[in-house]
This record gives structure tokens, sequence and C-alpha cells, in this order.
């Protein structure tokens, strides 16, 4: 019981909860929100963004930023469609190749980050640009089609006609890093890392292949979500995973991580992930301006940091006090 009071008193806790009063309210108005296909359109939207956020949550917790994820995806997914399409090799050794070249991708990242102590919004900053300009390079802004039958149904495919297969994988990764984090000795290190670094090489940690580490699984599962929406779609875009990284990083800060690093989960970040695609599939019931979701999800996420930051910070509630007795 107490456990389950202190997680709904955490960010994620009051996340889900406002998550869902929205889902209910907007039920309630249109008698569309709970229903089987809205469910499974909203769960599999969720959890192509949730699988990077996962990625993007595990290198906030070190206290650094991946601003190159949705690009990592992009040369993956169109490595993948390279592979079916034109080489005609197995989808399934095509999709776990092209998923491990993300592991290199991430892997630059982490070295100049770790090795070479590079600010990592500087880094990722420019290898996102790096990475999508490699992907124009190859396609000239011009789509891969063809893909074989056996990737699309691995992506599309929904078991008992309600759960999505990617939102099953999805949650096999979120058991993973869970695990990894919880129960082990690098997940340890991951949140020591975050918490203080200095601490951290006091105490013998290897804070550098640690940092590694958390760049390569970014890059891995950014990768991964490329390559399965380039299955999904049947064919590859250059335009694949455009808004993963604002939504990568809104999913975990949703569900309590912070950006100072030391303090987070994965299964917070699929209710972050939730509450955003949850704004955008009220908004559309609700036949309300596409152009609202930007507006909304800024302001959720703004709210969401503020009061992590009043939670975290005794000066700043103390300041809250004042200025409330003075009225």
């Amino acid at each position: 019981m107490d456990k389950l009071i202190k997680f709904f008193k955490s960010t994620a806790g009051m996340v889900l909860v406002v998550t869902i009063l929205v889902g209910s309210a907007v039920h309630m108005a249109t008698g569309n929100f709970f229903t089987a296909y809205n469910t499974s359109t909203l769960t599999r939207a969720a959890a192509f963004v949730i699988l990077v956020g996962f990625g993007q949550t595990l290198v906030l917790l070190t206290g650094g930023i991946d601003l190159s994820v949705a690009t990592i995806g992009s040369v993956c997914g169109l490595l993948s469609a390279i592979f079916m399409v034109k080489y005609g090799i197995n989808p399934y050794i095509a999709m776990i190749v092209a998923s491990a070249v993300g592991i290199v991708l991430g892997g630059i990242n982490g070295f100049f980050i770790a090795y070479f102590k590079m600010t990592p919004f500087i880094v990722t900053l420019a290898t996102m640009q790096i990475y999508q300009g490699i992907v124009y390079i190859i396609t000239k802004g011009m789509p891969i089609t063809g893909m074989p039958k056996a990737a699309e149904r691995l992506a599309n495919g929904v078991v008992g006609g309600v759960l999505p297969n990617i939102v099953i994988i999805m949650v096999i990764v979120c058991i993973i890093l869970t695990v990894l984090l919880k129960k082990t000795k690098t997940g340890r290190y991951i949140y020591a890392l975050g918490g203080n670094r200095n601490c951290a090489k006091i105490v013998g940690i290897s804070t550098e292949r640690v940092e590694v580490l958390v760049y390569c699984l970014s890059g891995f599962l950014s990768a991964m979500a490329g390559v399965l929406m380039a299955c999904r779609l049947a064919s590859f875009q250059a335009s694949i995973g455009e808004s993963w990284q604002m939504g990568s990083i809104t999913a975990a800060v949703l569900g309590g991580t912070s950006m100072a690093g030391g303090i987070g989960s994965v299964v917070g970040t699929i209710i972050g992930g939730l509450l955003s695609s949850v704004i955008s599939t009220c908004i559309t019931l609700l036949r309300i301006s596409s152009y609202w979701e930007t507006v909304v999800t800024g302001a959720v996420v703004l709210i969401a940091v503020f009061v992590d930051a009043v939670k975290d910070n005794s000066v700043i509630r103390e300041k809250i006090r004042h200025a409330l007795h003075r009225k």
C-alpha cells in the first residue's frame, strides 16, 4: 500500500491519473475513446515513440541527452529496406543486422562524449545532422518500396484482435530494461553516474564504459523502432521518425525522469508516452485543429518539469510559500 501511495505521489503517478481522466472525459464526450479499434491504434502509435523513449531515458539517467535518436532510426530503417528490397536478404536477418548498426551509431556518440568529454547536446546534434544527410544522399528524398510481406506482418500484426505485435515487443523490452536497471550492477552504475559523476569515479565505476553503453543501447532501440516503422509502412521514407526526437524526451520527462540525471524509470516512460498519444488522439476525436497538439503537449511537459523542480528544490518551495503567504 505504501508503495502504491508513493507511486501516485510521483510525477509518473500523477501523469497516469491525468491520462485516465483525460481519456474518460473524451470518451464521455464522444463515446469513441475506449473502443478496441481506438485502443489498438493509440497503443501502436505510442509504442514506437516509447521504444525510442526507453533509450532516451537511459541517456537522461546519466545526465546526458541524445538528439540523434530520430536520425539513427531513419538510417537503420533505410538499411533494412535496402537489405530486403535490393539484396533480397531474409527479412528477419536484415532487421537484426540493421538494428545492430544502431549500436555502432549510438556508440559513436558515446565515444566522443565519454572519452573526449564533449557536451552530449553538441555531439548528438552534430551526428543528427550527419545521419540525416546520409539518408538524403542515398535516397535523394525518394521512398524505397516493395518490403516483403513477412516484415510487414511482423510490424502490423495484432494478437487477439486488440494487442499489436509492436506493443508486445515494447513490453518485452521494458521488462528487460527494468531488470537491467533494478537488478544488476550495470543499472546501479547508470543511476550512480547520473546522481553524482565524481562520486561514481571515486568508488571505482568506469564511467566511460557506462556512458558508451547507454548511448549504444539508445542507438539500438532507436534503430529497432526505425526498422519496425519501415516494415509497418512496407516502405522506407526519409521522414520516418522525424518526431521521435522531441517525443522521446517528452515521454521520459513526463514519466518522471529527471533531466539532471539519476532519477527515472522505463515504466514511467511508458506512462509519459501514453499521455502524449492520448492527447493526440483526443484532439483528433474532438475535431480540434492538430496544430494545438504541440501547444498542449509542450504545456504539459512544462508543468511536469516545474512540478518536478518544486518537489526537488527546497528553495523554490520556500519562495512559493512566501508568495502565497503574502497574498
